[in-house]
């Protein structure tokens, strides 16, 4: 971990409820030796303010006001002078990375802080540490978030420590658990507002839904409010075939800017490109066959796209890897994988969903038969653990998955996983590897409307209200966020 990445530990959980809690930040300091700093212990994730009193506001300007209280009766912290004050009065922030702008300061310290039990050892020369509290205000984790807007000021101690205190405001993460059908009548079949399940979904600029229709080998558009599907890739009839005009098992997909889809034709071992508003597709990856060679696949489950460099990712779940094909190439790269099928963290097992982060260079795999979320970093030899279990173990637990098929991420870094076959949405806190339950019921199946069967996919729309594939009740369920 470097220095100022930060541990990332979880949110308060209720259900269907999750509360992204206000933030104090403490942005620095440079210490002027490696060595840890003596008074200035490390906490486990269920340390505790020792000032509850300069937190326990539940609103940013209570909280300023008691922290304000404090330092006007502190002998050990004081305000800068406004002549050396480097923000005056309280400013937004701008929206980048505390971490890079952050200045050098000399720092001594010989006790701990008076806004906190000490956060960690000062091991490294420099470091950023982030603390955050819930909506209790009673528990301190640390975060490497970079939200904005904040309202932050300048405190010191002793002339000797100079400390960045940033607050932003708190965010509540809540969904309603009955859902509302927005596609598919609950039964199979190909008419025009039927699936035969559904698997992959998009989401375009109007917030039209595209959903490949798996068993009817065709991807249908549902426009907004919408009662009926139109067919925008394969025979609108459900028929499948080889031909450039048909795909047989639709199965996950992606859209660029212009509406143009890469559908993974799952049974015919291939990426189909059918830009928008055509009646047919160009093989653009794999030759029609199964294969393990660059240039082939092998009944693939999903494909994705990086809207920055064009790169495409694929699935290609029987060889047990991830391919990575640049623009314009028929020849791929094995990213991830490629090792045969297993549990080691070399090992992919039926890899599924998939989802580029391109922060970190790195991609995140729904491993679906090895019950657990996986991030590859692209060229790493391995992969390291995200949720669910390091060794395949099954399980319906809060840190455990049951044949995982989907995995995808809000701008915050929570993390969301169709947990398939316990027929429920897992929400991750990021850093976290405990999952709270945010749709269905954990092993239970049905079809009301609390209820999921077989959930494959899962998006997240701008309010971060939530569209499943209830893949086996044949319908697309909206789970409105609140």
């Amino acid at each position: 971990m470097s220095a100022h990445q930060g541990i990332r530990l979880g949110f308060v959980r209720k259900p269907n409820r999750v509360v992204s809690p206000t933030k104090i930040k403490i942005v620095h300091v440079q210490a002027k030796s490696s060595a840890p700093v003596p008074g200035l212990s490390r906490v486990s994730p269920s340390a505790h303010l020792t000032n509850s009193a300069a937190v326990n506001s539940n609103s940013t300007s209570e909280l300023l006001r008691d922290q304000e209280n404090q330092l006007n009766h502190s002998s050990s912290f004081s305000r800068i002078a406004p002549e050396t004050d480097p923000l005056k009065t309280k400013t937004e922030m701008p929206k980048e990375n505390l971490a890079n702008t952050k200045k050098q300061f000399p720092l001594t310290l010989g006790s701990t802080l008076g806004i906190i039990a000490g956060i960690l050892g000062l091991a490294a020369v420099a470091m950023s540490t982030y603390v955050l509290v819930t909506n209790s205000m009673t528990t301190i984790a640390t975060t490497s978030s970079s939200e904005s807007p904040y309202d932050y000021y300048w405190l010191k101690k002793n002339a000797n420590i100079y400390i960045l205190f940033v607050l932003a405001t708190m965010m509540t993460l809540r969904w309603n658990s009955t859902a509302i059908t927005v596609a598919g009548v609950g039964t199979i079949g190909v008419s025009a507002n039927q699936f035969n399940y559904p698997f992959g979904m998009v989401l375009d600029s109007t917030n039209a839904l595209y959903i490949s229709d798996l068993n009817n080998s065709r991807v249908q558009l549902w426009s907004n409010n919408a009662w009926t599907g139109t067919t925008v890739a394969g025979q609108a009839n459900g028929t499948s075939g080889t031909g450039s005009s048909f795909l047989n098992k639709a199965a996950g997909f992606a859209m660029d800017a212009s509406g143009n889809i890469y559908v993974t034709d799952m049974y015919n071992s291939r990426i189909q490109y059918w830009p928008s508003g055509a009646s047919t597709g160009v093989t653009v990856i794999g030759n029609g066959s199964c294969g393990n060679l660059t240039n082939q696949l092998c009944y693939p489950y999903n494909v994705i796209r990086d809207s920055i460099t064009g790169n495409i990712y694929v699935a290609d779940t029987v060889n047990q890897r991830v391919v990575r094909y640049l623009p314009g190439a028929s020849s791929g790269t094995v990213v991830a994988g490629g090792n045969g099928q297993g549990s080691n963290n070399y090992q992919l097992n039926y890899p599924t969903g998939l989802y580029y982060d391109n922060s970190t260079n790195s991609l995140v795999i729904a491993n679906a038969g090895g019950n657990n979320i996986i991030r590859w970093v692209i060229g790493a030899s391995n992969w390291t653990l995200l949720a669910g279990s390091p060794n395949g173990t099954i399980g319906s637990t809060s840190t455990l998955l049951y044949y995982p098929v989907c995995v995808t991420f809000d701008l915050y870094g929570n993390m969301y996983v169709a947990d398939t076959y316990n027929h429920r949405i897992q929400f991750f806190a990021s850093g976290s590897q405990t999952g709270t339950t945010i749709a269905g019921v954990v092993g239970v199946q049905g079809s009301n409307s609390t209820l999921l069967k077989f959930p494959y996919t899962l998006i997240l729309d701008s309010n971060l209200n939530i569209y499943v594939a209830d893949s086996a009740n044949q319908r697309i369920q909206k789970f409105l966020r609140y």
